[in-house]
């Protein structure tokens, strides 16, 4: 009986030694916040695990295996720092997740207890930001509904961001998209969306970013700090990520929209190098011929391609390469003739777009809580756009007959007229260097500076009315030269009290082509009475240049009278109260004033523009800087963090944007929506070693201000024989009117399977599920002669299937 029961039990371990038991991994390193530096002996738990625990050893590296996958909260310790909390960190699958965490000094006293630990939610990547500035996770580009992976979709779930369905363009408190700045592993980028600048001014379809290589980012709507500058409403400061430099690890994904590859590992485990690797090619002809977007006849391709290699040293800090590619291509088919009703319904824009940014990156640590990082790049975005128009059958005074028909119906491509040319070539050469230093506990200071030269060959030219085969186009530009954008800075955090801390700095720029130069001071404060109360404040003086178009546009003498304007600038007020209602749920109110001047304006007697108006891609008026802005408001947030796989956010935002001209009569902008509303909330459950995620986002927005159409002026040039598809306005009516508010609805859903080898994905992701369409344009419509309203929106569903591997 013995012997039995001993054959029993050895084979019931035999049995248990062959199965399976799948541990997840989380593993990183820490580091000081300032220097870089890696801790010794600093504990990483898990805190909803007892047994989930470990010391960095003497590189700093933690590695801790966690035997149920799920969501789980992270803290670090270390004696003479502020603890961190890590919340939401999803730990499922047979992809590693690398945290790696970065302490901040205990500026008080060196004390193993630590009364308020920093949590990750309110924190961001730059550690010397008290206000204006939130941390992006890219993890929630994938969960959030809307989020699409493209972190540029992500930010639009914020208060006080405006986005489109159809396009990745930013409007921050009512000010323009292009008016916003990307910056890349330190220094300033071209906005990185596809088709950007190709249909309208700082837009495009979808972010050639992919936040499979993002890291934690920051992203500055208000105040931000001198390290940031040639920005006058927003920052975003992405981070490349680095690879694994342990195992390889890859990512397949096919989807109706696009096809994606991620590769990473390491170059050398004894080094710790490591690769990222990752190409997109995207064709929303797809969905298209599938039958789940009616794209209007427009067909449009798109790829990009994403890379970083770091590479640390013992002694001479880390070297890092990182690179970003993309091109795009697009062009219109004519539509069916009944759905021919404007001019514009015959156009046909011929697009193709190229950007590229190369870098290398150098980051050191000295004795004694020095660090130098330096950064130098080059990034130039080509872009060429010719527009073309099938021709409408005539009469004999040039005049479209009704009702419409195509100059050759059986092949209305035969007949395809040129109306206008455009290029806007700018190559850049950059560099960007910092030094940091923790000078005492309660002092840090950040200095630097950054030069950007650009080269730009630039041209536009356009008939005056369609269908002009007699005359040549009128040149409205012809550049090509180079000129340069200098900036310097000092920025400081000095910690006075537990409760309460001061960021101070000011930065200096420098415009080599109209030889201004602009001093600005930044100063913002934080004071913290109680774990569950903040108030932070801040002030910036702020400036960027134009779209370098601006300053080139020819008059009809070949004149360049815009060649001298000065840079943009406007003062920045911000102000924040935060309430934690419990540790996962927070109440945010801001409140915001921005005062620009020295805005270019139309220089003409009567003329209402301004470049903040700027919808499409070159300028064509004589300006001059003698414009002020003004954008005021406030916004309300409610966030849940998640907790037992809840999560969500509701925000609320009213304002108000204006612009003066010099007749001195205040205006509406064109991104004074008003207010906008936001819901978004989502579930994730674990089902074994499964999760499922279902998120929805509803937001409403006031639509973009118009000036009305004169339509006894357009009836009248009409009636003449002269076709043109710019309406005419009536300017003394400049942005009086906005159009009807828009309500749009985002959904994802994903399933995640989770084996030992290999984790599937099956996810939908929609972009305004129900099709809602967004009023954007007026036109005038040949077949009724009055006005009608153009709506645009992409209903762009994902449905792709994800292999990790």
């Amino acid at each position: 009986m013995n012997t039995i029961r001993q054959w029993m039990i050895a084979a019931i371990l035999i049995i248990c030694g062959t199965i399976d038991i799948q541990a997840e991994t989380l593993r990183g390193t820490v580091k000081d916040a300032i220097t870089g530096e890696t801790l010794i002996g600093a504990t990483v738990k898990v805190v909803e695990l007892a047994d989930a625990v470990a010391v960095t050893d003497i590189d700093g590296n933690y590695t801790i295996n966690v035997k149920q996958g799920g969501r789980y909260t992270i803290e670090t310790n270390y004696i003479g720092y502020e603890p961190s909390i890590m919340k939401e960190i999803l730990i499922s699958g047979v992809k590693e997740v690398v945290l790696d965490v970065a302490l901040r000094e205990n500026s008080t006293e060196l004390k193993e207890v630590v009364v308020r630990p920093r949590v990750n939610k309110e924190a961001t990547v730059n550690p010397a930001v008290l206000t204006g500035g939130v941390m992006l996770s890219m993890e929630e580009a994938s969960r959030f509904a809307g989020g699409y992976n493209d972190p540029a979709r992500l930010v639009t779930a914020f208060a006080g961001v405006s986005g489109e369905a159809d396009g990745s363009g930013l409007s921050i408190h009512g000010n323009a998209p292009e008016r916003m700045k990307y910056r890349i592993e330190g220094v300033e980028v071209f906005t990185p969306n596809h088709f950007n600048d190709l249909w309208s001014a700082g837009y495009g379809l979808v972010s050639a970013l992919n936040s499979n290589v993002i890291g934690n980012s920051d992203f500055f709507t208000s105040t931000f700090n001198a390290n940031y500058n040639n920005a006058l409403s927003g920052v975003f400061d992405v981070k490349m990520r680095a690879g694994n430099n342990n195992k390889h690890e890859n990512i397949l994904q096919i989807g109706t929209v696009s096809e994606e590859l991620t590769l990473e590992g390491p170059i050398s485990r004894k080094n710790n190098s490591s690769y990222i690797v990752n190409y997109r090619y995207g064709f929303t002809s797809l969905v298209d011929k599938l039958g789940l977007v009616d794209m209007d006849g427009s067909h449009m391709g798109f790829q990009d391609f994403s890379v970083k290699l770091n590479f640390p040293t013992k002694r001479a800090g880390t070297f890092s390469l990182f690179g970003l590619a993309s091109h795009d291509s697009t062009y219109d088919d004519p539509l069916d003739l009944e759905d021919v009703n404007a001019v514009y319904d015959t156009s046909d824009n011929e697009g193709k777009l190229t950007q590229i940014l190369a870098g290398a990156s150098h980051k050191i640590h000295f004795g004694n809580k020095w660090t130098w990082r330096t950064t130098a790049a080059y990034n130039m975005q080509h872009l060429k756009s010719d527009m073309f128009y099938f021709g409408l059958r005539r009469d004999a005074n040039g005049v479209p007959v009704s009702p419409l028909a195509f100059e050759d119906p059986d092949n209305p491509k035969s007949k395809k007229y040129p109306f206008s040319q455009q290029q806007m070539n700018e190559d850049r050469l950059m560099i960007n260097t910092e030094l940091s230093k923790q000078l005492t506990a309660k002092w840090l200071t950040q200095f630097g500076a950054e030069y950007s030269h650009r080269f730009f060959n630039l041209y536009y030219r356009s008939h005056d009315q369609l269908y002009d085969t007699l005359n040549p186009m009128v040149e409205y530009t012809k550049m090509k030269d180079n000129t340069g954008l200098a900036n310097m800075f000092w920025q400081n955090l000095f910690t006075l009290s537990d409760e309460l801390s001061l960021s101070a700095g000011v930065a200096a720029n420098y415009f080599l082509l109209s030889k201004d130069f602009s001093v600005e001071p930044r100063v913002s404060m934080k004071w913290d009475p109680t774990e569950k109360h903040s108030i932070s404040l801040g002030y910036g003086l702020h400036s960027m240049i134009e779209k370098l178009d601006t300053y080139f546009y020819r008059d009809e003498l070949g004149r360049m009278p815009n060649k001298d304007l000065d840079l943009s600038k406007a003062h920045h007020l911000h102000a924040t109260y935060m309430y934690k209602l419990n540790p996962n749920l927070t109440l945010r109110l801001n409140a915001f004033y921005e005062y620009g001047f020295d805005t270019p304006v139309g220089a003409a007697p009567g003329s209402t523009y301004c470049v903040t108006n700027r919808l499409f891609s070159y300028t064509e008026e004589a300006l001059v800087g003698k414009g002020n802005t003004r954008n005021y408001g406030g916004d309300i947030t409610l966030e849940h963090y998640m907790y037992h796989g809840f999560f969500g956010q509701a925000n609320v935002s009213v304002y108000k944007s204006q612009y003066k001209g010099q007749d001195k009569v205040w205006r509406n902008q064109l991104y004074d929506r008003g207010f906008m509303m936001k819901v978004l909330g989502g579930k994730e459950w674990m089902i074994g070693k499964n999760v499922l995620n279902v998120s929805a986002k509803y937001s409403i927005q006031g639509g973009l201000r118009y000036t009305p159409v004169d339509i006894d002026a357009m009836r009248a040039r009409v009636a003449e024989g002269k076709i043109d598809d710019n309406p005419i306005y009536k300017d003394d009516e400049a942005f009086t009117k906005r159009f009807d508010p828009t309500g749009i609805v985002d959904l994802t859903v994903s399933y995640k399977i989770n084996k030992r080898r290999v984790s599937h994905t099956i996810a939908f992701e929609g972009l305004n599920v129900l099709g809602t369409k967004t009023p954007i344009y007026q036109r005038y419509d040949l077949g009724t002669n009055d006005v009608r309203i153009d709506k645009s929106s992409i209903s762009l569903p994902n449905i792709f299937y994800r292999l990790d591997f």
